[in-house]
């Protein structure tokens, strides 16, 4: 039997994996996008700013970033975005989140979300490779350090 990629894994490999695809899917996201794509972009970051729980937060930064891989409409990099994900959902994932996450991080965190869909608004391709850089360079920095 073979091990899951979650029992292979750890949490800073997740987030470099994260950093080398995520800008690229936000960048197809901006080109590709639908208008009701970016509504329910914008429906996740109210839910999320309104998550009492980091569960119910994690559920809803989740389902945004899910939202942005799907606006790509690349079906491998989604496979792949999905693959991640799923180590996300992992035991570990979810403690090491709960110790880390508080309410300046989850400030913060919903203002780089917001700009960077705005930027897929926008079609601003570059700003949006920049902004998901940022965003996933800031949750590694806060999980790992």
């Amino acid at each position: 039997m073979f091990p899951l990629p979650a029992d292979m894994t750890n949490p800073s490999e997740v987030m470099e994996v994260r950093l080398i695809i995520e800008p690229q899917i936000a960048d197809l996201a901006a080109h590709r996008a639908t208008i009701n794509g970016i509504e329910f972009m914008k429906q996740c970051l109210e839910k999320g700013e309104a998550a009492e729980d980091t569960a119910s937060y994690e559920m809803w930064d989740g389902a945004l970033h899910r939202a942005i891989a799907e606006a790509a409409r690349n079906t491998l990099l989604l496979a792949l975005f999905n693959a991640v994900n799923a180590i996300r959902e992992h035991a570990v994932w979810g403690q090491l989140k709960e110790a880390t996450l508080n309410d300046q991080r989850r400030r913060r965190y919903s203002i780089q979300h917001k700009n960077l869909v705005r930027a897929i608004e926008r079609r601003d391709a570059v700003d949006c490779q920049r902004l998901m850089r940022e965003h996933l360079a800031a949750v590694r920095d806060d999980m790992l350090n």
